[in-house]
């Protein structure tokens, strides 16, 4: 069951409209606190936009993120076909360069060198897909779902704060969520752009709207107890609430 958070989802349907002062908008809070479940429920509600979901801990590598987004915008009609035909071009390169051979009495000097393209062509990439969420974009902005950055490798984490992201907002037609424990600081020519908030716990009053909802007849009037049981967090009160039968059942 899902318990709205008003506020955040009300500033993240004016942001995906394009009337907010702000791009992008980074949800900040501990563990269980509910993060998931709202970029889930933003998800759910926006189906009128195009709408892309990456769970960051699942992937290791920039183009990972890159091809989860391609393969979704593909499954919506955005046609992918520049990003796919440079995907091939580049997966077709060597990583390994042959430079050439010395030859002397006592042995032969084989020069080979790291294919120091390959950052150029993960930008090249990043900004064909881009470019694509950008044209895709017609009466709504395109919105990005990036969940668990608290989970990124250290690579990938700096991609996405100095890279990815930046391009994303770069263009002004694409909204950003992204959530985590701790959530990225973006250069200072962003500031206008994002929106952080740090997500508080549920408090008694959501509780209890949670409780009339269930039905669950043993708990009403003990909204506080649970809420204090519990520190409000959504994770634990639904695994709480579990335990009671609900109206229906």
């Amino acid at each position: 069951m899902h318990v709205d958070r008003a506020d955040q989802l009300a500033d993240a349907a004016l942001t995906i409209s394009g009337g907010a002062a702000h791009r992008a908008i980074f949800f900040e809070g501990r563990e269980g606190i509910g993060k998931t479940a709202l970029l889930s429920e933003m998800r759910r509600r926006h189906t009128d936009s195009s709408v892309f979901y990456v769970d960051l801990g699942d992937h290791y590598a920039e183009w990972e993120v890159m091809n989860a987004i391609a393969r979704q915008a593909a499954g919506q009609g955005i046609r992918m076909d520049a990003f796919r035909a440079l995907k091939q071009r580049y997966g077709d390169l060597p990583t390994v360069l042959f430079d050439g051979a010395h030859v002397n009495r006592s042995h032969v000097d084989i020069a080979l060198s790291v294919n120091a393209n390959r950052e150029a062509q993960q930008s090249a990439l990043a900004d064909e897909l881009v470019a694509t969420l950008h044209e895709a974009a017609t009466d709504t902005r395109p919105v990005l779902l990036l969940d668990g950055f608290e989970r990124c490798e250290p690579p990938l984490r700096d991609w996405l704060t100095t890279s990815f992201v930046p391009d994303l907002l770069s263009g002004r037609r694409i909204a950003v969520f992204l959530a985590g424990r701790v959530v990225p600081r973006l250069s200072e020519s962003y500031a206008g752009s994002i929106r952080t908030l740090v997500l508080p716990p549920f408090d008694t009053r959501t509780v209890e709207e949670w409780i009339e909802l269930a039905g669950i007849e043993e708990l009403k009037g003990l909204a506080q107890v649970v809420c204090t049981g519990t520190a409000g967090l959504p994770g634990m009160i639904n695994e709480f609430l579990a335990n009671f039968p609900s109206a229906d059942g």
